[in-house]
């Protein structure tokens, strides 16, 4: 099962930084693959919450399911997504105080189920979903540089 995990750090409180990622109507704003998701709840999702997302990554457009596992305000939140074809994505965010500001880890975990997805992940979708998450990481860096401090 392909694994990426990535760390950055943000100019935020890990409750503002939880706040704003755990909503995933808002991960739009700074992930390019996520293309919006029903229902659109401005709100952080609680376990147990369901919702759908469009995303296009590595090229693919596709429709995922997610049920969100675990809501630990603010060090952790995961989700688990399924597709019509059987792929499984778990989404994890890890959120620790440094400093004042907050070390924020991402890690996706993903089995794909026709073979066909298997081979292009092999051959160049994995690299390209890194790229992908390195630029949608600098985005975020950027959403919490500029935000007005106690916001």
């Amino acid at each position: 099962m392909p694994s990426h995990t990535c760390r950055t750090l943000l100019a935020a409180t890990p409750e503002q930084a939880y706040d704003y990622l755990s909503t995933p109507a808002r991960w739009h704003e700074w992930h390019a693959a996520s293309l919006g998701t029903e229902p659109d709840a401005p709100r952080s999702l609680e376990s147990g919450a369901s919702f759908e997302e469009d995303i296009r990554a590595a090229g693919f457009r596709r429709r995922l399911r997610w049920q969100v596992l675990a809501a630990q305000r603010p060090a952790l939140w995961e989700a688990v997504a399924t597709m019509d074809d059987g792929s499984r994505l778990r989404l994890r965010y890890d959120f620790a105080a440094a400093g004042g500001l907050t070390q924020f880890t991402r890690t996706l975990d993903y089995q794909l189920r026709p073979l066909w997805l298997r081979v292009i992940d092999a051959v160049a979708g994995s690299r390209r979903i890194r790229r992908e998450t390195a630029t949608a990481m600098r985005a975020l860096q950027r959403h919490f540089a500029q935000r007005t401090p106690g916001a």
